[in-house]
Formats: structure tokens, C-alpha cells, sequence
């Protein structure tokens, strides 16, 4: 990746975009730290991420993968229960507290009452949904999210965004890395545009979804359109993407 540069600060959602092979999964394995920069630096509180140590930067930042399977039966709670591992010592067990934060994790994501379920028994959605409880169970000021709504129907997709958006307003850092244009300029706050590796814009949505930009990225015709409301969003830039037929 060449040119890019960005920040997450508390209180922000930040909503990464781009076509495929734009660099959005390199991106997200650079800051969260699996991935060292061939160039550039990426820094947690002014120090280099990759002198911090596993649990150091566990402490700090709560990766949600876009899927993961698990070699081994896990319940909700289970899963949610290893976002506490960092705060634990060597062969440390968990105690009251780790527990009341496993519960609130829960409760927060709408997963509770699915604690003692198998998380193989739960749809794809409670599944993203028990994924950022277990990162919010690390209690990381930074939380970061590949492509969390992918393969969800409708009504998942905007539950989760609604959250994401609770828990940048809790203070919260939050970098999601998404596909759908739509969401992200309805709920992020700042947007970044990528294209084969470099940021071709960033800044507000109405600044960044602009119809020369999006049009050259995805090589695709489109028109952008005020989002009619209502609600908040009210004229957020809406892309929609045309036939080749259509005028």
C-alpha cells in the first residue's frame, strides 16, 4: 500500500471502502498488527505496533474477522469469555468481574439469551453478533471490523450498524472495513476510499461518495442521491448503480 494514512480516534466511526483487490484486507491486517509495513509505520499512542507486545496490543485493540470457524464445540458464552484472556494471568482463572463484563458483552450485542447455545446453532447474524461481544469483552479502546455485515439479510445489516454506531457514540474507536457504500455513508462518520492500494479519497461522506470517484474506482455507471429520510441520515449520499441500458 502506498499514500495511505489514517487515524481512529475515540468517539469515531471510520468506514473503509473500496472494490475488490482496492487493499482493504491488507489494511486491516497493518493496523491490527498481523501484518508489519513494508514501509511507513503503524503506531498505537505514538509506539510502533509492532514493538508491543500480544497481549499489550490485545489491551488496546479488538480485532472481528469477517468469519472464523472453531475446531472445537464453544457456546455464546464461551466464545464471548476469550475476549478476557489478555486481562488474565498465566493460568489465572476467570473471576467476578471478568464475568459481570462477559455478561454485559452480551447484553449489549443482543446475545444473551443465546449464552448456553452452541454458537454453530446460531444464524449467521447472531454469530457477527457473539464475534464483537467477544472483542468488546476485551474492553480495547480500538475496535476493528472486516466486512462484518457480509452474507447478513437486511434486518442484520442494520442492526449491526446501528451498533457500531452506539458504540462509537460509548467513546469507542471503530475502523469497519465494508463493501455497502449505502451503510457507510448513512453511519460512519468519516469515510476512505481505496483504490489497488492507495487512498483516493477521504474525508466526510458527501465529501468522498462523489460520482466521478466512485464511477472511475468501480468502473461501473452510477448516480448518487440524497437518502429521502427520514431520520438522522437524511440526505446521506445514496449510490446507485445503473444498467448499462439505462440513461
Amino acid at each position: 500500500m502506498r499514500g495511505v494514512s489514517l487515524s481512529i480516534s475515540p468517539g469515531t466511526l471510520l468506514a473503509v471502502v473500496g472494490p475488490n483487490g482496492a487493499g482493504k484486507t491488507t489494511l486491516m491486517k497493518l493496523l491490527s498488527g498481523s501484518l508489519p509495513p513494508q514501509e511507513g509505520d503503524v503506531t498505537l499512542n505514538d509506539r510502533p505496533l509492532s514493538g508491543l507486545a500480544d497481549r499489550e496490543r490485545a489491551l488496546a485493540i479488538a480485532v472481528v474477522p469477517q468469519s472464523e470457524s472453531s475446531p472445537f464445540p464453544v457456546t455464546v458464552r464461551e466464545m464471548v469469555g476469550m475476549g478476557r484472556y489478555a486481562h488474565l494471568g498465566p493460568w489465572e482463572r476467570s473471576g467476578a468481574r471478568d464475568r459481570t463484563v462477559v455478561d454485559h458483552a452480551m447484553a449489549r450485542c443482543a446475545v444473551a439469551e443465546f449464552a448456553d447455545r452452541q454458537l454453530s446453532e446460531l444464524s449467521g447474524g447472531e454469530r457477527q453478533r457473539a464475534r464483537i461481544a467477544r472483542a468488546l469483552a476485551q474492553e480495547a479502546p480500538v475496535l476493528l471490523l472486516d466486512e462484518p455485515t457480509a452474507g447478513l439479510d437486511l434486518r442484520y445489516r442494520m442492526e449491526l450498524f446501528h451498533l457500531l454506531r452506539q458504540l462509537r457514540a460509548a467513546g469507542l474507536g471503530v475502523l469497519v472495513i465494508t463493501h455497502d457504500l449505502n451503510l457507510a455513508a448513512r453511519f460512519a462518520d468519516r469515510l476512505m476510499l481505496l483504490d489497488r492500494g492507495r487512498a483516493l479519497a477521504r474525508g466526510t461522506p458527501d465529501e468522498v461518495l462523489a460520482r466521478a470517484s466512485l464511477e472511475a474506482v468501480y468502473q461501473w455507471p452510477l448516480r448518487v442521491v440524497a437518502h429521502p429520510g427520514p431520520g438522522s441520515d437524511t440526505g446521506a449520499p445514496q449510490t446507485v448503480p445503473l444498467r448499462r441500458d439505462d440513461p
